[in-house]
């Protein structure tokens, strides 16, 4: 085709004989010369998706699979349809038919039945799969220039805030029972994605609620750049945690690369959208291993039980002065800004890095045992029972594709590595 459209657009020959000679259809020859069809495609109608989205898509699941999180087959069609509908194509009908055609066209891909490995066998290899994590972390740190770089080594996580927290213990008359506290809103809470770099500095706060609708009342005593995000439930979703990664985080991180962003490996965060975005900006996304997130998590250990303890205070401070009041979401981020600020120290934050062993890298600080509480996990090991290997963003040539279709007050600059640092309040 190429030599037939060469002959006649450059050596002069019409259409007819160029297209006996190279023994093409004279009316495919004639599409490609006056452009009514591209050349290179293919007939037929235009594909879902690209082929550069295809394999991302393919080398996200084979990720996924490695990490011990793999897809279904319906999980696999969901985010497709997704990807479909952004371009228009609202009435397509994915089905598995298309699925066996992008399985021919990746053939690195196959079903295959998951065999789980018992959780007791988990436990007992807890010490390998450590040693295994710190191997393949020391080696990214150094081979991406971050070992002991702590303005370019990121965490994130999410947790509930619960708008009725637990008790303190409180005075009553000696063999009382029953001893009872007006507490807020029934089982009501809201979750918080907090993330902060090694070098103690923290981002503004994600808050999502159970709600659709915003009024400017639910924001007062906000703390500066939080960025805000509802579904039914409250939690977060993939969508909502793609929403943060390009709205907050992308804007508040500094502009030297590649940077580092520590995950818990919870499929909620994961989708091709994400794994495409991260590696164009080259933020390298490195999964902690199931199993061990509350030991390897920094958020965890620096930052989340100082803030629960704050949370319970300051609830607890705001019922005993307001007799008859309970915390209702209006009262929360008065509330929570309280609670943020004497909790998200640079102390607190950088403890939680240093005793994970992340930076200053050391690989002998985490120490686990035969004790059943330091080997359980809140991990999604429990349910998967699979194996760990990192996630890593695919090396993806570097474009800057900011969607538009998002809408938040955040402010739209980058910090620097001397702002970041310069950045955190005495608290």
């Amino acid at each position: 085709m190429t030599n037939a459209i060469k002959a006649v657009e450059e050596e002069g020959l019409t259409v007819r004989p160029a297209a006996e000679l190279y023994g093409i259809p004279k009316s495919t020859l004639y599409d490609r010369i006056r452009g009514n069809v591209q050349h290179g495609t293919k007939p037929g109608p235009v594909p879902y998706l690209t082929k550069e989205e295809e394999v991302i898509l393919a080398k996200f699941l084979i990720r996924c699979s490695q990490i011990g999180f793999p897809r279904s087959v319906s999980e696999v069609l969901a985010p497709v349809r997704q990807t479909i509908q952004s371009k228009g194509l609202s009435d397509v009908s994915i089905s598995y038919g298309w699925w066996q055609k992008f399985c021919s066209r990746q053939s690195e891909l196959s079903l295959r039945t998951a065999v789980p490995l018992s959780l007791s066998r988990a436990m007992a290899t807890d010490n390998s799969v450590i040693q295994k994590y710190f191997d393949i972390l020391e080696d990214t740190l150094k081979e991406n220039s971050l070992f002991n770089n702590p303005t370019r080594i990121f965490n994130c996580d999410e947790t509930g805030l619960p708008l009725n927290p637990k008790s303190l213990k409180v005075v009553s008359g000696r063999g009382a029972k029953n001893v009872s506290q007006i507490t807020g809103e029934g089982k009501s809470q809201i979750t918080v994605l907090a993330c902060t770099c090694a070098a103690g500095v923290p981002l503004p706060p994600f808050v999502i609620f159970d709600r659709k609708t915003f009024n400017d009342q639910l924001m007062v005593g906000e703390i500066p750049g939080t960025l805000y995000g509802s579904s039914p439930n409250g939690w977060i979703s993939r969508e909502l945690f793609l929403y943060w990664f390009r709205k907050l985080f992308l804007t508040s991180v500094p502009r030297v690369r590649p940077l580092l962003l520590l995950m818990d490996g919870h499929s909620t965060y994961y989708g091709p959208d994400l794994i495409k975005i991260a590696a164009e900006e080259q933020i390298l996304i490195f999964v902690l291993p199931p199993n061990t997130t509350h030991l390897t998590q920094p958020l965890d250990k620096g930052y989340f039980g100082p803030l629960k303890t704050a949370w319970k205070a300051v609830c607890h401070e705001f019922c005993t002065k307001i007799p008859g009041r309970v915390v209702t979401s209006y009262d929360f981020f008065v509330l929570f800004a309280d609670a943020w600020r004497r909790s998200m120290t640079q102390r607190n934050i950088a403890s939680g890095f240093e005793v994970t062993g992340i930076c200053p890298f050391n690989r002998n600080a985490i120490k686990t045992g035969n004790d059943k509480q330091e080997t359980i996990s809140r991990s999604l090991l429990d349910q998967t029972g699979l194996a760990y290997i990192p996630l890593y963003s695919p090396d993806i040539k570097r474009t800057r594709d900011h969607d538009s279709s998002f809408n938040s007050s955040l402010l739209e600059r980058s910090l620097s590595e001397n702002d970041l640092l310069q950045a955190v309040t005495p608290m």
